[in-house]
């Protein structure tokens, strides 16, 4: 692996932890910048260096240093917005699968990116407020806490994203 791969790789891990400090709080799951950087480091960086980045990114999370939105440090994983964290993983290689040519492609792969880190963070959010926290929580209820707050504004930051990605593609600024 090249030098300015590693670089690249950790420009988007700090990208992403800039991205989980701009956040308004709004119940249990924050509104942040997290998800676009993650569909970014997916779309520029691709499958490989996109899953280093976000593994990079969790790891120095759990170990304790604040880059999370919410707690960090191995605490993290009883957070019930930490499922949409490790969404992240399935959610970069699926964005990486849109590659950064043709903008269909792109936005369809960046909306299923999307959309694997919303069901693993749902999948979380549900395991940890029933099972762990004891609070019981319907389906409906998880999801009018934990997605629709948030469905039209990542849109909205998807569609942004792949226009960023498609410009910087275009331009010749392509990162590998």
């Amino acid at each position: 692996m090249k030098t300015k791969h590693l670089v690249f790789a950790a420009l988007f891990t700090a990208l992403i932890a800039v991205g989980a400090q701009l956040r308004i709080s709004l119940g249990p799951i924050p509104f942040t910048l997290q998800v676009p950087m993650v569909l970014l480091a997916g779309l520029l960086l691709g499958r490989k260096l996109g899953l280093i980045t976000v593994t990079a990114y969790i790891f120095i999370g759990l170990i304790g240093i604040p880059v999370f939105a919410g707690a960090g440090g191995p605490g993290a994983f009883v957070s019930p917005s930490f499922g949409f964290v490790l969404g992240f993983i399935p959610g970069v290689v699926i964005t990486a699968m849109g590659g950064n040519t043709q903008p269909v492609r792109m936005m369809t792969f960046t909306i299923l990116g999307m959309c694997a880190i919303f069901i693993c963070g749902v999948v979380y959010f549900s395991f940890i407020m029933n099972a762990v926290i004891g609070t019981p929580m319907t389906l409906v209820e998880i999801l009018m806490a934990a997605v629709v707050p948030f469905l039209i504004k990542d849109i909205i930051l998807a569609v942004m994203t792949v226009m960023f990605a498609r410009t910087l593609t275009m331009r010749g600024l392509l990162l590998t």
